[in-house]
């Protein structure tokens, strides 16, 4: 059965979760952060931030690692081990939509930003400048929006099983004329 390190679930909620206390101190309602592209959630009003997921992009082939089963030395696994560049669309509303896109951008592309996110399962790599992107409510009037991508690194594996053997046991066969005879 084949698993996988850092699934998608748990790469969006390391970044929401980074991007949620970033924001709480422009925004108080801590509320204000939502996923994008959600049938069921509604547009918020004021100040809030939509993340949606965006591209990935794959950085290398993989790497492969194997490990044993201790109980069964015959089984393990095989560790394909890939690295891949994400990219999330962050989108700022409201009157404060300008400043928390600039501080979003400028703490993504910190060492702060690299240090809230130690341990967990990305890395920073870099982010576009903020763009206004103004759009038309329900109502034809005019929300402030900015909207920047940030990208981060992330390592991702997948364990497949495979099979191991400890001892080859070869059998030499007598050669076979591979062509017949000529007259």
């Amino acid at each position: 059965m084949a698993t996988i390190a850092l699934s998608e679930n748990l790469v969006f909620d390391a970044l929401w979760a980074w991007l949620s206390a970033l924001v709480v101190t422009q925004i108080p309602d801590s509320d204000q952060v939502f996923k994008g592209f959600q049938n069921t959630t509604a547009t918020a009003t004021g100040n809030y931030v939509v993340l949606s997921p965006g591209i990935k992009t794959r950085q290398d082939q993989g790497r492969r690692s194997y490990t044993r089963d201790s109980i069964d030395p015959l089984t393990g696994v095989v560790n394909v081990e890939r690295h891949t560049t994400y990219s999330y669309q962050v989108d700022c509303y409201g009157q404060l939509g300008p400043d928390v896109a600039d501080i979003v951008a400028i703490a993504w592309r910190s060492l702060w930003g690299c240090d809230q996110l130690e341990g967990a399962a990305i890395t920073p790599l870099y982010a576009d400048e903020p763009v206004q992107l103004n759009i038309a409510n329900s109502e034809n009037q005019y929300e402030q929006r900015f909207m920047l991508k940030l990208y981060a690194q992330v390592n991702q594996v997948v364990a497949l099983p495979q099979d191991f053997f400890d001892a080859v046991e070869v059998h030499v066969e007598t050669p076979v004329d591979m062509w017949p005879d000529l007259p």
